[in-house]
């Protein structure tokens, strides 16, 4: 027992906050499938968002559980999460995924808009811990990269899922907190990608995260203005579709990466603009519908290669776990590994 409890400790001490955007990509996907089939009218796809974003929540809910653990067993690791800002900025995406689901559950369940709130509020407290470090601690250029954006940008959102619950004024709130963000920070990365060192490349799938804010805004505008016109969301969709297609530009660039978990970074900035060009096909803008479908497409190719990502992970952290405690237990009895 004493062996068990003291591996699972050390299997805890390494639970990443890299966990938190794959529930985030899976809400993403879901969202954006099901309002694919809202624009083409077939049930059967609003039955795959569903099951991909029931799938969402349920790796969020482990996730949620991992990290208390974490929290309650191992707190000199959660301190070392918040010393390095990458790993901190992951954090952000677990409230962006509880936001995106408990929009879609506030249309058939009195839960989803006090998850909404929640992850709403968690996220706007984690953001104001977040600007003030910044704020007061020193930060080189080799910290700066895209997922910086994830708690800054990312606050927008909650505008864009607001399901109608609470006053319009927090969103109207948030939208402007993560809009100045997004226009204070876009010039600082894009300085850093550019005259800096290359990001590395197990991290360069996250430079998909540079195109979100567009679509976090343009969805936004549309959710909080239904009357607005198509142009201010065209314009803000095609800025991030431009920059998506930058990076497709650069594929040997980005497949340096190999498969590795940082592909999840990609799904919910791609699914996101996919769901607003699909939006914009309702009000009949031309080829919309096409680009869409598209993004969703690709959504769904970088989410397969990040799930294999996962697996192959999970798979190595068990077969290591496993040898390791063979060979304490075999210590233990006398007979040690050779």
């Amino acid at each position: 027992m004493a062996l068990s409890i003291s591996g699972g400790i050390g299997l805890l001490s390494r639970t990443p906050t890299a966990l938190f955007p794959i529930a985030l990509g899976l809400a993403g996907l879901g969202s954006a499938i099901r309002i694919a089939a809202a624009s083409v009218a077939i049930d059967l796809l609003r039955m795959v968002g569903d099951i991909v974003l029931m799938g969402a929540a349920l790796v969020l809910v482990l996730d949620i559980f991992l990290y208390l653990l974490k929290v309650l067993r191992s707190r000199r690791a959660v301190l070392d999460d918040f010393a390095i800002a990458t790993r901190a900025n992951l954090l952000a995406p677990g409230f962006m995924a509880a936001m995106l689901i408990g929009s879609v559950w506030h249309e058939s369940s009195s839960f989803g808009g006090p998850i909404w709130l929640a992850a709403s509020l968690g996220h706007l407290v984690l953001l104001l811990g977040f600007v003030g470090r910044w704020l007061t601690h020193d930060f080189g250029p080799e910290d700066l990269n895209p997922t910086w954006f994830l708690p800054a940008a990312g606050i927008m959102t909650s505008p864009l899922t607001w399901p109608g619950y609470g006053p319009i004024e927090l969103p109207l709130f948030l939208l402007g907190a993560g809009g100045m963000l997004w226009i204070m920070l876009q010039p600082l990365v894009f300085r850093r990608i550019v005259f800096e060192p290359a990001i590395a490349p197990q991290l360069r799938p996250t430079l998909f995260i540079t195109a979100a804010p567009f679509a976090l805004m343009a969805g936004t505008l549309m959710t909080l203005f239904p009357a607005i016109p198509v142009e201010a969301p065209i314009a803000l969709l095609s800025g991030g579709l431009f920059f998506i297609l930058v990076l497709l530009f650069q594929l040997r660039f980005l497949t340096s990466a190999g498969i590795s978990l940082s592909w999840w970074a990609t799904t919910f900035p791609v699914a996101t603009i996919a769901a607003g060009f699909l939006r914009l096909s309702e009000a009949n803008v031309a080829y919309s519908l096409v680009i869409g479908a598209a993004l969703l497409g690709l959504a769904c190719i970088t989410t397969s290669i990040a799930f294999i990502a996962t697996i192959r992970a999970a798979w190595c952290t068990c077969a290591k776990t496993i040898a390791g405690t063979q060979q304490q237990i075999a210590a233990m009895q006398g007979n040690p590994a050779q």
